[in-house]
């Protein structure tokens, strides 16, 4: 067998930050920007001799033949990139982090592979966003002969590195961290009492994720039900590849969990520890995120399982099998990790189910704003009875007292305030229209702490549908589909709105007039439905009802029963009154009057004394819906209504 062909050389590793969950946002924009940024680099590169002998997905290793020709590149690339990054928009723009090391390297083909890129990898890992990480040997080379200073990080202890490196950061802010006050993720020694570290995954793997929520005595228990324990991928590999890919993909959950909310508190290992136990109750964690990756030829396995710290117990768990090979290995990564994501904190909503289960156990007194949240998105919205909507308003108006910069709390504070008046008979009836500038300011200081929120657009949405403002309530919830079409919350609330404002599109001219019905009525109608029907499939589990009322509300207008009943059916809301005139009424039209008669009568019930006139106040004041009104009144009659 032939010896290996080795030699010294400077490696270059760099990747951009936060990349999956750009992907995620804004696919083809972000796709268009690394192009951009891979052109910058392979000028600048090939200007200084360098080869890029590795590159998959946003992930660029490149060799110099000089130490002083690697840096120099490195930051004539970071500040090129930050030039161009001010001609785009802020959604758009890359940060690279980047790490060099000089080292031994075996060479196989045109690739490198050994400890000399290694390193660079994890010093690249450990980078500040938009900065250059460099180990103790490229200091020592290129000291005094490069256009920056360096700041001495100490000596860190790096991810399957035997040995411990000295780390520095190039001294020079290219993009929107300072490097003077950013700490390196694995910093210290792993002999330590425990052998391990646990790291607030927000502050250190991630960089930008600052959590620094200040909790009231009052909110004593939410330390715990917002703390998650993330273990390491077990590999159980010596290849470097799964290894590789197994951090990558704990990594990237790390920096998906922790920008998903920064009410999240995710506890990062870098190993696991040998009492799983003593260590969930040192640090309050309330679950464990743990998993496998297995390869097997050319197939691969990760399992994943939400664990409950208290009891030990699962509570959520997938599997993810695909095909592997060194070409997708990015890709894979990108894919699994949105998967796994979007299961807990998007669309899934399994988190947000296990806080509202455990609110429902405890009660609604005093809950921290993170339960407040998850009670409403988890519970309230699946049900929408008064009575929930009584306690998530008063949560969420303590919450934004208690963290003004938590924008999850004030846009559910405004979208409540704005059903407060809106969804609920006016016997029940707890905000009034003055009231509304309330909804307002809060929906606008959440677009304020996020410029990009589309739920918050959403509701902003629905605050021009109740004055028929219809070209700003399109306009509103075209952004928030644009800014996220594949969140089920968003896409869901617009698709009831735009439904709702095209009520009545199909009547004749006469009743078109009468009720003053525009010629972009149907239009609205059946983009509504579309996007219901696109909300339908991302909320595969029904853990919303947005999708279903937009459902609804497009089939009672074009009088598909059926369609309707269907609808509302996988949705039970047994105190909510239009749930039971819709179930009633579908009924009726089906021919079903014994079916009907229990949901009008209890609709008639939530109406309260005068029900026809709160009805029709409803109907006529809020919901733009005068010519079902004119419809359905007589069927209502008929079931005891006056």
């Amino acid at each position: 067998m032939a010896a290996q062909e080795r030699k010294l050389a400077t490696i270059l590793a760099m990747d951009v930050v936060g990349y999956s969950s750009m992907m995620n946002k804004n696919e083809a924009a972000t796709v268009k920007q690394l192009r951009i940024c891979q052109g910058i680099i392979e000028t600048v590169s090939k200007e200084k001799s360098g080869r890029i002998f590795n590159t998959a997905g946003d992930a660029f290793m490149i060799e110099f033949p000089t130490t002083i020709g690697a840096v120099e590149t490195a930051i004539e690339i970071q500040e090129k990139v930050a030039s161009h990054n001010k001609r785009v928009s802020q959604d758009e723009r890359l940060e690279f982090r980047m790490g060099v090391n000089i080292g031994d390297v075996t060479i196989e083909g045109k690739n490198l592979l050994g400890d000399g890129v290694n390193i660079a990898a994890r010093l690249e890992g450990i980078a500040p966003p938009a900065g250059i990480c460099i180990s103790e040997s490229v200091h020592s080379t290129v000291r005094g002969k490069v256009s920056c200073t360096f700041i001495d990080q100490g000596v860190q202890n790096l991810k399957n590195i035997e040995e411990p490196v000295r780390a520095y950061y190039a001294d020079v802010q290219f993009g929107t961290v300072n490097p003077n006050k950013f700490k390196a993720a694995s910093g210290g020694s792993l002999k330590n009492k425990r052998g391990l570290i646990w790291v607030l995954a927000a502050t250190l793997v991630v960089g930008t994720y600052l959590l620094t929520n200040n909790f009231s005595d009052r909110d004593a228990t939410s330390s715990e039900i917002n703390k998650i324990l993330v273990l390491p991928l077990d590999t159980q590999s010596v290849d470097q590849t799964t290894i590789n890919l197994g951090i990558g993909v704990t990594q990237d959950l790390v920096a998906g969990l922790s920008a998903s909310t920064a009410q999240l508190k995710i506890l990062a290992l870098n190993e696991k520890p040998d009492d799983l136990r003593a260590l969930v109750k040192e640090v309050s964690a309330r679950y464990i995120l743990s998993g496998t990756l297995r390869k097997s030829g050319d197939n691969i396995r990760i399992s994943v399982g939400l664990m409950d710290a208290e009891s030990m117990e699962t509570v959520w768990s997938e599997k993810y099998d695909r095909e592997f090979s060194a070409s997708n290995i990015f890709a894979l990564q990108d894919e699994m990790v949105n998967g796994i994501i979007d299961s807990l904190v998007g669309n899934g909503a399994v988190l947000a189910q296990e806080v509202a289960k455990n609110v429902s156990i405890k009660g609604t007194t005093d809950l921290s704003g993170y339960e407040c949240v998850n009670f409403v998105r988890g519970q309230y919205f699946k049900v929408l009875s008064p009575d929930m909507h009584a306690s998530g308003l008063k949560c969420l108006r303590q919450a934004v007292i208690d963290d003004p910069d938590y924008k999850d709390a004030w846009h559910l504070l405004g979208h409540m305030v704005a059903w407060g008046y809106a969804l609920y008979a006016p016997h029940y009836q707890p905000i009034s229209k003055e009231g509304l500038s309330e909804a307002v300011e809060a929906v606008e200081a959440a677009i304020r702490l996020n410029k990009n929120f589309a739920r918050a657009y959403a509701t902003r949405a629905e605050l021009a549908l109740y004055t028929r403002s219809w070209t700003e309530m399109m306009r509103n919830a075209r952004k928030a589909y644009e800014l996220a079409p594949n969140d089920a919350y968003t896409v869901g609330h617009i698709s009831y709105l735009a439904a709702v404002s095209g009520s009545g599109c199909k009547s004749s001219p006469a009743i078109k007039d009468k009720y003053g019905i525009d010629d972009k009525a149907c239009e609205r109608l059946y983009w509504g439905l579309e996007r219901a029907q696109e909300a339908n499939r991302l909320d595969e589990i029904s853990t919303l009802s947005f999708d279903n009322y937009g459902l609804a509300e497009a089939y009672l207008n074009t009088g598909e029963w059926g369609k309707a009943l269907a609808a509302m059916e996988v949705v039970p809301s047994p105190d909510f009154h239009f749930w039971n005139i819709a179930m009633g009424l579908s009924h009726h039209h089906l021919g079903n009057a014994s079916e009907a008669r229990p949901y009008l009568e209890k609709a008639k019930e939530l109406h309260g004394p005068d029900e026809i006139k709160n009805f029709s106040w409803m109907w006529h004041n809020i919901w733009n819906r005068e010519v079902q009104l004119e419809a359905w009144l007589p069927v209502l009659r008929e079931y005891g209504w006056e």
